[in-house]
């Protein structure tokens, strides 16, 4: 379950660098190329939900401060509270397979971030980048929600 949550994680992140690349009214094409990268790395890296190195994302920071001052800017324009958010969660889960029973707790425990990131996993899945196991992880997840909604709408709940 960790890999569909890091795949939420680049997904926020890249989005958010995005926002950033387009307020200094950059092409992604251009990025790329002022970072030293042939043809259209970023946009693949975004595209792909990349887990670009830590080098490449301070090369994107100078090519975008050169438009605009990042001084006025916090790293919370890219590091935001959802992206944090879904950090925790990661930290949080084991390394081994997660249980039926143990998954049910988690979506319950988690259900406001799960169901703010079942719209990045739809467009994940919409783009085909998530594996196998991501989208069974994803249905599953998908399923315990719908679940839960359905009995707290019920008149017995």
């Amino acid at each position: 379950m960790k890999g569909l949550f890091k795949r939420a994680l680049l997904y926020r992140l890249l989005t958010n660098l995005d926002v950033l690349i387009s307020k200094a009214k950059l092409s992604h094409k251009e990025v790329s190329s002022r970072t030293g990268r042939k043809g259209n790395w970023i946009n693949d890296a975004y595209n792909q939900s990349e887990d670009i190195q830590i080098s490449s994302l301070a090369k994107i920071f100078s090519v975008i401060n050169t438009e605009i001052d990042l001084n006025g800017y916090s790293l919370s324009a890219v590091f935001d509270d959802k992206v944090l958010d879904i950090a925790r969660v990661i930290s949080n889960l084991s390394d081994e397979e997660e249980n039926s029973a143990q998954i049910a707790q988690f979506v319950s425990s988690e259900e406001e971030l799960l169901i703010d990131l079942l719209g990045d996993w739809g467009s994940l899945e919409s783009k085909r980048k998530l594996n196998k196991e991501e989208l069974s992880y994803f249905r599953e997840i998908k399923k315990l929600i719908n679940q839960q909604a359905s009995k707290e709408d019920s008149p017995d709940a």
